[in-house]
């Protein structure tokens, strides 16, 4: 009979703990990780179709896997150790900044890494 009871007491304190801790998370925690929130508002329609040029192309330019740091102070990574010292992460924008101007894309696209 003692040992059914204590059963019921240890079901019941386990319960009690499962509780408080999902009230605790929902009522504490999350809020104090929610950094901001804002309203998400869709378009329903684009101001601009996207348009195939007179030849009948369209041009997508895909940006994979950019990892910015802080920078300049942000060196590069995989180049030759004579390339070191003067790469960081404005050679990437600049990089970009030149591919754009070079190939006129339709459409920019940025994307994690792509396997």
């Amino acid at each position: 009979m003692e040992s059914g009871r204590l059963w019921i007491h240890s079901l019941l304190f386990f319960i009690f703990i499962i509780a408080s801790l999902y009230v605790l998370d929902t009522l504490v925690i999350s809020n104090r990780l929610t950094t901001h929130y804002q309203n998400i508002q869709l378009k329903k329609q684009p101001q601009l179709p996207l348009r195939f040029r007179s030849d009948g192309t369209f041009k997508i330019l895909q940006v994979a896997d950019m990892h910015y740091g802080n920078g300049m102070v942000t060196r590069c990574r995989d180049v030759l150790e004579s390339e070191f010292n003067y790469c960081s992460d404005l050679n990437t924008t600049h990089f970009l900044r030149k591919m754009i101007h070079i190939e006129k894309p339709d459409l920019i696209v940025f994307t994690e890494m792509v396997q």
